[in-house]
Protein backbone atom coordinates (compact mmCIF):
# COMPACT_ATOMS: atom_id res chain seq x y z
CA UNK A 1 0.00 0.00 0.00
CA UNK A 2 1.36 3.27 -0.67
CA UNK A 3 -0.02 6.62 1.26
CA UNK A 4 0.97 9.85 0.15
CA UNK A 5 1.93 11.93 3.17
CA UNK A 6 -0.92 12.88 5.65
CA UNK A 7 -1.33 12.90 9.63
CA UNK A 8 -1.87 8.97 9.05
CA UNK A 9 1.71 8.66 7.46
CA UNK A 10 3.20 10.42 10.75
CA UNK A 11 1.79 8.11 12.70
CA UNK A 12 2.33 5.23 10.65
CA UNK A 13 6.27 6.02 10.35
CA UNK A 14 6.43 7.18 14.31
CA UNK A 15 5.06 3.19 14.70
CA UNK A 16 7.22 1.59 12.17
CA UNK A 17 10.27 3.77 13.05
CA UNK A 18 11.43 4.17 16.31
CA UNK A 19 8.63 4.65 18.74
CA UNK A 20 5.83 1.49 17.63
CA UNK A 21 5.51 -0.12 21.32
CA UNK A 22 5.98 3.75 23.56
CA UNK A 23 2.43 4.57 24.63
CA UNK A 24 0.80 7.50 22.39
CA UNK A 25 -2.37 7.63 23.65
CA UNK A 26 -4.28 7.31 26.75
CA UNK A 27 -8.03 7.77 27.79
CA UNK A 28 -9.75 6.57 31.39
CA UNK A 29 -7.03 4.20 32.27
CA UNK A 30 -6.34 2.82 28.99
CA UNK A 31 -2.96 2.94 27.22
CA UNK A 32 -2.32 2.67 23.53
CA UNK A 33 0.60 2.37 21.71
CA UNK A 34 1.71 3.89 18.59
CA UNK A 35 1.87 0.84 16.90
CA UNK A 36 -1.44 -0.25 18.24
CA UNK A 37 -3.30 3.15 17.19
CA UNK A 38 -1.81 2.74 13.97
CA UNK A 39 -3.51 -1.13 13.38
CA UNK A 40 -6.58 0.12 14.79
CA UNK A 41 -6.79 3.49 12.20
CA UNK A 42 -5.88 1.07 9.04
CA UNK A 43 -9.13 -1.22 10.46
CA UNK A 44 -11.27 1.96 9.97
CA UNK A 45 -9.81 2.95 7.56
CA UNK A 46 -10.70 -0.13 5.31
CA UNK A 47 -13.72 -0.51 6.95
CA UNK A 48 -15.10 2.71 5.92
CA UNK A 49 -13.96 1.92 2.40
CA UNK A 50 -15.86 -1.45 2.53
CA UNK A 51 -19.20 0.63 3.41
CA UNK A 52 -18.63 3.32 0.85
CA UNK A 53 -16.29 6.20 2.11
CA UNK A 54 -14.01 6.82 -0.96
CA UNK A 55 -11.75 9.50 -1.43
CA UNK A 56 -13.33 13.11 -1.41
CA UNK A 57 -16.21 12.01 0.08
CA UNK A 58 -17.38 13.62 3.31
CA UNK A 59 -17.67 12.08 6.75
CA UNK A 60 -19.06 13.96 9.66
CA UNK A 61 -17.94 13.27 12.93
CA UNK A 62 -19.69 14.03 16.14
CA UNK A 63 -18.16 12.39 19.09
CA UNK A 64 -17.34 13.01 22.75
CA UNK A 65 -13.52 12.78 23.01
CA UNK A 66 -12.62 8.55 23.41
CA UNK A 67 -10.36 6.42 21.22
CA UNK A 68 -12.43 5.79 18.71
CA UNK A 69 -12.38 9.82 17.73
CA UNK A 70 -8.64 9.40 17.15
CA UNK A 71 -9.25 6.03 15.20
CA UNK A 72 -12.03 8.03 12.57
CA UNK A 73 -9.35 11.01 12.20
CA UNK A 74 -6.20 8.79 11.17
CA UNK A 75 -8.45 6.48 9.32
CA UNK A 76 -9.97 9.10 7.18
CA UNK A 77 -6.69 10.50 6.90
CA UNK A 78 -5.39 7.25 5.65
CA UNK A 79 -8.52 6.59 3.21
CA UNK A 80 -8.34 10.12 2.31
CA UNK A 81 -11.66 10.97 2.78
CA UNK A 82 -12.70 14.44 4.00
CA UNK A 83 -13.47 14.74 8.10
CA UNK A 84 -16.25 17.11 9.42
CA UNK A 85 -15.68 17.74 12.80
CA UNK A 86 -18.99 18.42 14.14
CA UNK A 87 -18.40 20.88 17.31
CA UNK A 88 -20.64 18.49 20.55
CA UNK A 89 -21.70 22.37 22.05
CA UNK A 90 -23.81 22.72 19.03
CA UNK A 91 -27.50 22.83 18.68
CA UNK A 92 -29.42 20.18 16.39
CA UNK A 93 -30.57 23.06 14.04
CA UNK A 94 -26.36 24.24 13.75
CA UNK A 95 -25.64 20.55 13.36
CA UNK A 96 -28.03 20.08 10.56
CA UNK A 97 -26.69 23.34 8.71
CA UNK A 98 -22.96 21.86 8.91
CA UNK A 99 -24.14 18.61 7.32
CA UNK A 100 -26.04 20.16 4.69
CA UNK A 101 -23.66 23.06 4.15
CA UNK A 102 -20.41 20.27 4.11
CA UNK A 103 -22.04 17.82 1.76
CA UNK A 104 -21.52 15.29 4.06
CA UNK A 105 -23.02 11.80 3.03
CA UNK A 106 -21.42 9.75 5.98
CA UNK A 107 -21.90 10.16 9.69
CA UNK A 108 -19.96 8.79 12.64
CA UNK A 109 -21.74 9.71 15.97
CA UNK A 110 -22.05 8.25 19.49
CA UNK A 111 -23.84 9.03 22.90
CA UNK A 112 -23.42 12.31 22.51
CA UNK A 113 -25.80 12.67 19.27
CA UNK A 114 -28.69 11.17 21.77
CA UNK A 115 -29.35 14.84 22.91
CA UNK A 116 -29.56 16.01 19.38
CA UNK A 117 -32.73 13.25 18.30
CA UNK A 118 -32.76 13.58 15.43
CA UNK A 119 -31.36 15.09 11.95
CA UNK A 120 -33.57 16.33 9.22
CA UNK A 121 -30.54 15.09 7.01
CA UNK A 122 -29.60 11.95 5.12
CA UNK A 123 -26.63 10.21 4.76
CA UNK A 124 -25.89 7.13 2.59
CA UNK A 125 -24.43 5.87 6.41
CA UNK A 126 -24.78 6.44 9.80
CA UNK A 127 -21.97 4.75 11.63
CA UNK A 128 -22.96 4.49 15.48
CA UNK A 129 -20.33 4.51 18.09
CA UNK A 130 -21.38 2.74 21.66
CA UNK A 131 -24.86 2.94 22.71
CA UNK A 132 -25.09 6.09 19.88
CA UNK A 133 -29.09 6.79 19.70
CA UNK A 134 -29.86 9.64 17.34
CA UNK A 135 -32.92 9.69 14.61
CA UNK A 136 -31.08 10.18 10.75
CA UNK A 137 -31.87 9.08 7.53
CA UNK A 138 -29.57 6.80 6.15
CA UNK A 139 -27.91 2.77 6.48
CA UNK A 140 -26.80 1.65 9.90
CA UNK A 141 -23.54 0.75 10.71
CA UNK A 142 -22.14 -0.56 13.77
CA UNK A 143 -18.58 0.76 14.57
CA UNK A 144 -17.25 -2.30 15.67
CA UNK A 145 -18.31 -3.78 12.42
CA UNK A 146 -16.20 -1.89 10.79
CA UNK A 147 -12.83 -3.21 12.36
CA UNK A 148 -14.10 -6.65 11.56
CA UNK A 149 -11.61 -8.23 9.19
CA UNK A 150 -11.28 -5.26 6.53
CA UNK A 151 -8.39 -4.53 4.59
CA UNK A 152 -7.26 -2.00 2.53
CA UNK A 153 -6.55 -3.03 -1.25
CA UNK A 154 -2.57 -3.51 -1.97
CA UNK A 155 -2.77 -0.81 -4.76
CA UNK A 156 -4.76 1.93 -2.24
CA UNK A 157 -3.25 5.04 -3.01
CA UNK A 158 -3.56 7.55 0.01
CA UNK A 159 -4.48 11.55 -1.06
CA UNK A 160 -1.93 14.29 -2.20
CA UNK A 161 -0.53 16.68 -0.01
CA UNK A 162 -3.48 19.03 -1.48
CA UNK A 163 -6.06 17.55 -1.43
CA UNK A 164 -8.86 18.60 1.44
CA UNK A 165 -8.71 16.74 4.30
CA UNK A 166 -10.84 18.92 7.06
CA UNK A 167 -13.52 21.42 7.42
CA UNK A 168 -13.86 23.29 10.24
CA UNK A 169 -16.73 25.24 11.34
CA UNK A 170 -16.74 28.58 12.85
CA UNK A 171 -18.32 29.04 15.74
CA UNK A 172 -20.77 31.39 14.49
CA UNK A 173 -20.44 34.44 16.31
CA UNK A 174 -21.99 36.85 13.23
CA UNK A 175 -23.80 34.57 12.16
CA UNK A 176 -24.17 30.58 10.58
CA UNK A 177 -21.09 28.99 11.10
CA UNK A 178 -18.48 28.71 7.81
CA UNK A 179 -15.93 25.98 7.53
CA UNK A 180 -12.32 26.51 7.09
CA UNK A 181 -11.08 24.10 4.36
CA UNK A 182 -7.66 22.18 5.43
CA UNK A 183 -5.40 20.33 3.12
CA UNK A 184 -3.17 17.26 4.00
CA UNK A 185 -0.34 19.72 3.85
CA UNK A 186 -1.67 22.51 5.72
CA UNK A 187 -2.23 19.84 9.45
CA UNK A 188 1.39 18.64 8.69
CA UNK A 189 2.93 22.22 8.86
CA UNK A 190 0.38 23.47 11.32
CA UNK A 191 2.28 20.26 13.48
CA UNK A 192 5.86 21.24 12.62
CA UNK A 193 5.47 24.80 13.52
CA UNK A 194 4.95 23.30 16.64
CA UNK A 195 7.45 20.61 16.67
CA UNK A 196 10.51 23.55 16.27
CA UNK A 197 8.83 26.37 18.10
CA UNK A 198 8.15 25.09 21.41
CA UNK A 199 10.61 22.40 21.33
CA UNK A 200 8.59 19.07 21.78
CA UNK A 201 10.52 15.85 22.20
CA UNK A 202 9.04 12.47 23.27
CA UNK A 203 9.33 12.93 26.67
CA UNK A 204 6.91 15.47 26.73
CA UNK A 205 3.01 13.96 27.84
CA UNK A 206 0.00 16.63 27.32
CA UNK A 207 -2.82 16.34 28.78
CA UNK A 208 -5.89 16.91 26.10
CA UNK A 209 -8.40 19.21 27.57
CA UNK A 210 -10.37 20.77 24.39
CA UNK A 211 -13.04 18.78 22.64
CA UNK A 212 -11.27 16.56 19.53
CA UNK A 213 -14.41 18.22 17.14
CA UNK A 214 -12.80 21.66 17.97
CA UNK A 215 -9.21 22.69 15.96
CA UNK A 216 -7.60 22.84 19.50
CA UNK A 217 -8.41 19.29 19.94
CA UNK A 218 -5.79 17.37 17.63
CA UNK A 219 -3.97 20.26 16.35
CA UNK A 220 -2.88 21.81 19.42
CA UNK A 221 0.34 19.36 20.76
CA UNK A 222 -1.40 16.55 20.19
CA UNK A 223 -0.43 16.27 16.18
CA UNK A 224 3.17 17.32 16.81
CA UNK A 225 3.56 14.63 19.87
CA UNK A 226 2.79 12.09 17.06
CA UNK A 227 5.22 13.06 14.99
CA UNK A 228 7.95 12.96 18.15
CA UNK A 229 6.68 10.13 19.80
CA UNK A 230 5.32 12.23 22.45
CA UNK A 231 2.15 10.90 24.66
CA UNK A 232 -1.22 12.57 24.55
CA UNK A 233 -3.74 11.51 27.58
CA UNK A 234 -6.95 12.48 25.89
CA UNK A 235 -9.78 14.14 29.03
CA UNK A 236 -13.27 12.81 28.08
CA UNK A 237 -15.35 15.62 27.23
CA UNK A 238 -17.63 17.95 29.89
CA UNK A 239 -16.99 18.62 33.75
CA UNK A 240 -13.57 20.59 33.50
CA UNK A 241 -12.62 22.24 36.78
CA UNK A 242 -8.93 22.80 38.18
CA UNK A 243 -10.01 20.46 41.15
CA UNK A 244 -10.10 17.12 38.31
CA UNK A 245 -7.52 19.00 36.30
CA UNK A 246 -5.04 18.82 38.80
CA UNK A 247 -5.60 15.44 39.69
CA UNK A 248 -5.30 14.36 36.37
CA UNK A 249 -2.21 16.02 36.08
CA UNK A 250 -0.58 14.39 39.28
CA UNK A 251 -1.95 11.06 38.08
CA UNK A 252 -0.62 11.10 34.91
CA UNK A 253 3.05 12.18 35.04
CA UNK A 254 1.17 15.04 32.13
CA UNK A 255 4.19 17.42 31.48
CA UNK A 256 2.01 20.06 29.55
CA UNK A 257 -1.41 21.39 29.24
CA UNK A 258 -3.33 23.49 27.61
CA UNK A 259 -6.20 25.97 30.13
CA UNK A 260 -8.66 28.21 28.53
CA UNK A 261 -8.83 31.82 30.61
CA UNK A 262 -12.04 30.32 32.45
CA UNK A 263 -9.91 28.00 34.30
CA UNK A 264 -7.52 30.16 34.49
CA UNK A 265 -9.46 32.37 36.99
CA UNK A 266 -10.51 29.57 38.57
CA UNK A 267 -7.01 28.40 39.36
CA UNK A 268 -6.15 32.07 40.67
CA UNK A 269 -8.70 31.21 43.72
CA UNK A 270 -6.90 28.33 44.70
CA UNK A 271 -3.28 28.16 45.61
CA UNK A 272 -3.87 25.27 47.09
CA UNK A 273 -4.44 23.94 43.67
CA UNK A 274 -1.36 26.48 42.61
CA UNK A 275 0.45 24.30 44.98
CA UNK A 276 0.12 20.90 43.81
CA UNK A 277 0.77 22.09 39.90
CA UNK A 278 4.28 23.44 41.28
CA UNK A 279 5.31 19.94 42.99
CA UNK A 280 3.66 17.63 39.85
CA UNK A 281 5.54 17.06 36.99
CA UNK A 282 3.84 19.76 35.46
CA UNK A 283 6.47 21.76 33.08
CA UNK A 284 4.14 23.95 30.95
CA UNK A 285 1.02 25.85 30.60
CA UNK A 286 -0.32 27.36 27.96
CA UNK A 287 -3.57 29.55 27.45
CA UNK A 288 -5.29 31.70 24.68
CA UNK A 289 -8.78 31.79 23.02
CA UNK A 290 -9.02 35.00 23.76
CA UNK A 291 -7.03 38.00 26.02
CA UNK A 292 -5.98 37.16 29.27
CA UNK A 293 -6.50 39.65 31.92
CA UNK A 294 -2.85 40.98 33.02
CA UNK A 295 -3.61 40.21 36.63
CA UNK A 296 -4.56 36.96 36.14
CA UNK A 297 -1.23 35.47 34.16
CA UNK A 298 0.26 37.47 36.79
CA UNK A 299 -1.26 36.00 39.54
CA UNK A 300 -0.34 32.33 38.36
CA UNK A 301 2.76 32.82 37.21
CA UNK A 302 4.01 33.80 40.90
CA UNK A 303 1.68 30.85 42.28
CA UNK A 304 3.52 27.85 40.41
CA UNK A 305 7.05 29.71 39.63
CA UNK A 306 8.11 26.33 38.31
CA UNK A 307 6.12 25.72 35.83
CA UNK A 308 6.19 27.92 32.57
CA UNK A 309 3.03 29.97 32.29
CA UNK A 310 2.22 31.13 28.42
CA UNK A 311 0.18 33.22 26.25
CA UNK A 312 -0.29 32.03 22.56
CA UNK A 313 -2.94 33.04 19.89
CA UNK A 314 -4.11 30.73 16.96
CA UNK A 315 -7.66 30.41 15.50
CA UNK A 316 -9.25 27.43 12.74
CA UNK A 317 -8.09 28.53 10.13
CA UNK A 318 -4.82 27.78 11.26
CA UNK A 319 -2.17 28.04 12.51
CA UNK A 320 -3.70 26.94 15.74
CA UNK A 321 -0.98 28.23 17.33
CA UNK A 322 0.87 31.15 15.75
CA UNK A 323 2.56 33.25 18.75
CA UNK A 324 3.40 32.11 21.56
CA UNK A 325 5.06 34.12 24.90
CA UNK A 326 7.13 32.54 26.55
CA UNK A 327 7.55 31.97 30.19
CA UNK A 328 10.75 34.08 30.11
CA UNK A 329 8.87 36.90 28.33
CA UNK A 330 6.19 37.20 30.66
CA UNK A 331 7.06 39.86 32.71
CA UNK A 332 8.85 42.10 30.36
CA UNK A 333 5.77 41.75 28.04
CA UNK A 334 2.86 41.77 30.00
CA UNK A 335 -0.37 41.21 28.01
CA UNK A 336 1.47 40.19 24.91
CA UNK A 337 0.61 37.05 22.66
CA UNK A 338 4.60 36.59 21.86
CA UNK A 339 6.16 36.47 18.82
CA UNK A 340 5.66 33.89 16.07
CA UNK A 341 6.07 30.15 15.68
CA UNK A 342 8.89 29.45 12.58
CA UNK A 343 5.86 28.64 10.23
CA UNK A 344 3.63 31.52 10.88
CA UNK A 345 4.69 35.01 9.07
CA UNK A 346 2.91 38.37 10.60
CA UNK A 347 1.85 41.76 10.13
CA UNK A 348 -0.92 44.81 9.99
CA UNK A 349 -3.11 46.73 8.02
CA UNK A 350 -3.07 50.37 9.69
CA UNK A 351 -5.75 52.39 9.74
CA UNK A 352 -5.00 53.59 6.27
CA UNK A 353 -4.64 50.65 4.69
CA UNK A 354 -0.90 50.19 4.63
CA UNK A 355 0.40 47.13 5.54
CA UNK A 356 3.17 47.35 8.27
CA UNK A 357 5.41 44.76 10.15
CA UNK A 358 4.72 46.60 13.07
CA UNK A 359 2.58 49.11 14.60
CA UNK A 360 -1.79 48.63 15.35
CA UNK A 361 -4.00 47.76 12.88
CA UNK A 362 -5.99 44.48 11.89
CA UNK A 363 -3.26 41.32 12.21
CA UNK A 364 -2.42 39.67 9.10
CA UNK A 365 -1.08 35.95 8.76
CA UNK A 366 0.69 34.38 6.18
CA UNK A 367 1.91 30.71 6.81
CA UNK A 368 1.62 27.50 4.66
CA UNK A 369 -0.75 25.71 7.60
CA UNK A 370 -3.13 28.34 7.12
CA UNK A 371 -6.46 26.68 5.19
CA UNK A 372 -7.49 26.79 1.59
CA UNK A 373 -10.19 29.00 1.88
CA UNK A 374 -13.94 28.70 3.75
CA UNK A 375 -15.73 25.82 1.58
CA UNK A 376 -18.07 27.03 -0.99
CA UNK A 377 -17.22 30.46 -0.48
CA UNK A 378 -15.14 31.90 -3.07
CA UNK A 379 -16.31 35.78 -2.13
CA UNK A 380 -15.41 35.17 1.42
CA UNK A 381 -12.19 33.38 0.52
CA UNK A 382 -11.25 36.38 -1.77
CA UNK A 383 -11.87 38.62 1.38
CA UNK A 384 -10.09 37.08 3.82
CA UNK A 385 -7.16 36.41 1.23
CA UNK A 386 -6.64 40.23 0.04
CA UNK A 387 -3.74 41.02 -0.75
CA UNK A 388 -2.01 37.81 -0.38
CA UNK A 389 -2.56 37.71 3.68
CA UNK A 390 -4.93 36.17 5.60
CA UNK A 391 -7.02 38.58 7.55
CA UNK A 392 -7.90 37.57 11.09
CA UNK A 393 -10.40 40.65 11.84
CA UNK A 394 -8.51 40.54 15.22
CA UNK A 395 -6.64 44.26 16.27
CA UNK A 396 -3.38 43.96 17.51
CA UNK A 397 -0.15 45.75 18.44
CA UNK A 398 2.82 44.38 17.11
CA UNK A 399 6.22 46.73 18.60
CA UNK A 400 9.81 46.53 16.81
CA UNK A 401 10.72 43.08 18.39
CA UNK A 402 7.76 41.20 16.92
CA UNK A 403 5.54 41.03 19.82
CA UNK A 404 2.10 41.39 19.16
CA UNK A 405 -1.12 42.34 21.43
CA UNK A 406 -4.31 41.73 20.96
CA UNK A 407 -5.88 45.05 21.22
CA UNK A 408 -9.68 43.84 19.96
CA UNK A 409 -11.74 42.50 17.30
CA UNK A 410 -12.53 44.53 14.30
CA UNK A 411 -16.16 44.71 14.57
CA UNK A 412 -15.40 45.60 18.86
CA UNK A 413 -13.83 48.72 18.03
CA UNK A 414 -15.68 51.28 19.68
CA UNK A 415 -15.78 55.07 17.71
CA UNK A 416 -16.72 57.69 20.17
CA UNK A 417 -16.74 61.54 18.46
CA UNK A 418 -13.98 60.06 16.51
CA UNK A 419 -11.81 58.47 18.89
CA UNK A 420 -10.79 55.05 18.34
CA UNK A 421 -11.49 53.67 21.79
CA UNK A 422 -10.09 49.74 22.38
CA UNK A 423 -12.47 47.70 24.48
CA UNK A 424 -9.66 45.19 25.66
CA UNK A 425 -7.46 48.17 27.03
CA UNK A 426 -10.49 49.41 29.38
CA UNK A 427 -11.28 45.60 30.16
CA UNK A 428 -7.56 44.93 31.78
CA UNK A 429 -7.92 47.86 33.87
CA UNK A 430 -10.95 46.77 35.37
CA UNK A 431 -10.07 42.89 35.56
CA UNK A 432 -7.93 44.09 38.52
CA UNK A 433 -10.75 45.25 40.50
CA UNK A 434 -11.46 43.20 43.37
CA UNK A 435 -14.17 41.02 42.99
CA UNK A 436 -14.48 40.80 39.23
CA UNK A 437 -15.40 37.61 37.23
CA UNK A 438 -15.60 39.01 33.67
CA UNK A 439 -16.10 41.99 32.23
CA UNK A 440 -16.94 43.54 28.71
CA UNK A 441 -16.98 46.68 26.83
CA UNK A 442 -19.26 47.81 24.37
CA UNK A 443 -20.47 50.65 22.57
CA UNK A 444 -24.04 52.12 22.40
CA UNK A 445 -25.63 54.62 20.68
CA UNK A 446 -24.89 58.27 21.81
CA UNK A 447 -26.80 61.42 19.83
CA UNK A 448 -23.44 63.38 20.12
CA UNK A 449 -20.64 61.18 19.80
CA UNK A 450 -22.15 58.21 17.78
CA UNK A 451 -21.26 55.83 20.41
CA UNK A 452 -20.53 55.68 23.87
CA UNK A 453 -18.36 52.88 26.10
CA UNK A 454 -20.38 51.00 28.73
CA UNK A 455 -18.65 48.63 30.94
CA UNK A 456 -20.57 45.04 31.95
CA UNK A 457 -19.39 43.65 35.17
CA UNK A 458 -19.89 39.92 36.05
CA UNK A 459 -19.61 39.33 40.39
CA UNK A 460 -20.91 36.88 42.74
CA UNK A 461 -19.94 39.10 45.46
CA UNK A 462 -23.34 40.49 47.21
CA UNK A 463 -20.95 43.25 48.42
CA UNK A 464 -19.35 44.43 45.47
CA UNK A 465 -18.63 47.86 45.09
CA UNK A 466 -18.08 50.24 41.41
CA UNK A 467 -15.94 52.24 44.10
CA UNK A 468 -12.86 50.54 42.88
CA UNK A 469 -13.05 50.32 39.10
CA UNK A 470 -13.87 54.08 39.08
CA UNK A 471 -10.96 55.05 40.58
CA UNK A 472 -9.05 52.54 38.43
CA UNK A 473 -10.27 54.01 35.15
CA UNK A 474 -9.64 57.95 36.37
CA UNK A 475 -6.04 56.96 37.36
CA UNK A 476 -5.56 55.04 33.89
CA UNK A 477 -7.32 55.97 31.35
CA UNK A 478 -7.72 58.84 29.17
CA UNK A 479 -11.16 60.51 29.66
CA UNK A 480 -12.43 59.75 26.27
CA UNK A 481 -11.70 56.39 26.94
CA UNK A 482 -13.44 55.64 29.97
CA UNK A 483 -16.56 54.13 30.41
CA UNK A 484 -20.22 56.30 30.75
CA UNK A 485 -21.66 53.83 32.44
CA UNK A 486 -21.05 50.57 34.77
CA UNK A 487 -23.63 47.84 34.68
CA UNK A 488 -22.98 45.07 37.07
CA UNK A 489 -24.87 41.33 36.51
CA UNK A 490 -24.51 38.30 38.09
CA UNK A 491 -25.03 36.18 34.94
CA UNK A 492 -22.16 34.89 33.06
CA UNK A 493 -21.77 36.76 30.01
CA UNK A 494 -23.03 35.13 26.90
CA UNK A 495 -20.41 32.64 24.71
CA UNK A 496 -20.97 30.48 22.10
CA UNK A 497 -20.31 26.73 21.45
CA UNK A 498 -16.42 27.46 21.38
CA UNK A 499 -16.82 29.43 24.61
CA UNK A 500 -15.96 33.21 22.88
CA UNK A 501 -17.38 36.38 24.26
CA UNK A 502 -20.95 37.33 22.20
CA UNK A 503 -20.46 40.93 22.01
CA UNK A 504 -23.40 40.90 19.87
CA UNK A 505 -25.41 40.03 22.21
CA UNK A 506 -24.24 42.51 25.18
CA UNK A 507 -24.79 45.97 23.04
CA UNK A 508 -28.48 45.55 23.12
CA UNK A 509 -28.61 43.94 26.67
CA UNK A 510 -26.80 46.91 27.97
CA UNK A 511 -28.78 49.14 25.96
CA UNK A 512 -32.06 48.08 27.09
CA UNK A 513 -30.75 48.17 30.38
CA UNK A 514 -30.11 52.09 30.37
CA UNK A 515 -33.21 52.40 29.08
CA UNK A 516 -34.41 55.23 26.48
CA UNK A 517 -32.02 57.85 28.03
CA UNK A 518 -28.77 55.76 27.25
CA UNK A 519 -28.38 57.95 24.25
CA UNK A 520 -28.23 61.15 25.87
CA UNK A 521 -26.00 60.48 29.01
CA UNK A 522 -23.12 63.09 30.23
CA UNK A 523 -20.08 63.58 28.37
CA UNK A 524 -18.49 63.22 31.58
CA UNK A 525 -17.64 59.61 33.57
CA UNK A 526 -21.58 58.85 34.79
CA UNK A 527 -21.27 55.62 36.45
CA UNK A 528 -24.18 53.42 36.95
CA UNK A 529 -24.63 50.53 38.88
CA UNK A 530 -27.60 47.64 37.67
CA UNK A 531 -27.93 44.62 38.62
CA UNK A 532 -29.66 41.21 36.54
CA UNK A 533 -30.63 37.92 38.19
Amino acid sequence: MTLARNAFALLDRTAESYAGDRPAYGFEGEVRTFREMRDASLEVAAGLAANGVGRGDKVAVMMGNRFEWVETFFGLAALGAVCIPVNVLLTGKEIEHVCRDSDARFLVVDEIGSKIGRLGHSFDAVITVGSAAIEAAGRRVEYADLRAGHVLPADHVGPALEDTFLLYYSSGTTGLPKAAEHSHDGVLWNAMGQVQGLGLTGEDRYFVIPSLSWAAGFHNLVIALTWVGGYSEIRSTGGATMENIVDSIEAGSITHVMLVPSLLRELVTRPDLMARLSASALRWIVTGAEPVPKAVIETVCRGIPDVDVCQGYGLSEFPTICTVLMADEVFDHEGSAGRPLPHTDLAVRDVDGVIRRSGQGELLIRSLASMKGYYGKPEQTAEAFRDGWLHTGDLVAIDEDGFMTVVGRTKDMIISGGLNVYPKEIEDVIHRAPGVLEAAVVGVPHERFGETTVAIVVTDDPAFSIDEIERLCLEELASYKRPRQILVRHDPLPRNANAKLLKRELRPWATAQLGTGAASQPTAPSVQADSTS
